[in-house]
């Protein structure tokens, strides 16, 4: 048999146990309903909410589409951007020449 205090420390395990186990799904159905709630506001500032099912669908679509090819357009074009104007300025506001003579050892 246990002894009682044995048995009171099994029990706070236990229930510190599902405690943490009712904090992860509690904290699971939050971000759950966060989508929920972010997904709601996509359509009502789309206004997409009074479309049929298949306007809906072909509308998502595009949108998603639109949105992968701007991200990827920035992915790959903005570093290049960026760079050509830092190295635009830096020749403007007396940034060192590079030389044209080759060191040769």
């Amino acid at each position: 048999m246990l002894s009682p205090e044995k048995a009171g420390k099994e029990g706070a395990c236990k229930s510190s146990s599902s405690q943490g186990h009712w904090k992860l799904k509690m904290d699971i159905k939050h971000v759950k309903d966060y989508i929920y709630w972010l997904y709601y506001q996509y359509l009502l500032i789309t206004c997409s909410y009074v479309l049929e099912p298949w306007e809906q669908s072909m509308f998502h679509t595009i949108t998603v589409t639109v949105f992968a090819m701007v991200v990827y357009t920035a992915y790959v074009f903005v570093p290049i951007h960026v760079r050509l104007a830092f190295e635009f300025f830096s020749q403007i506001f007396g940034g060192q020449p590079d030389s044209t003579v080759n060191i040769v050892n």
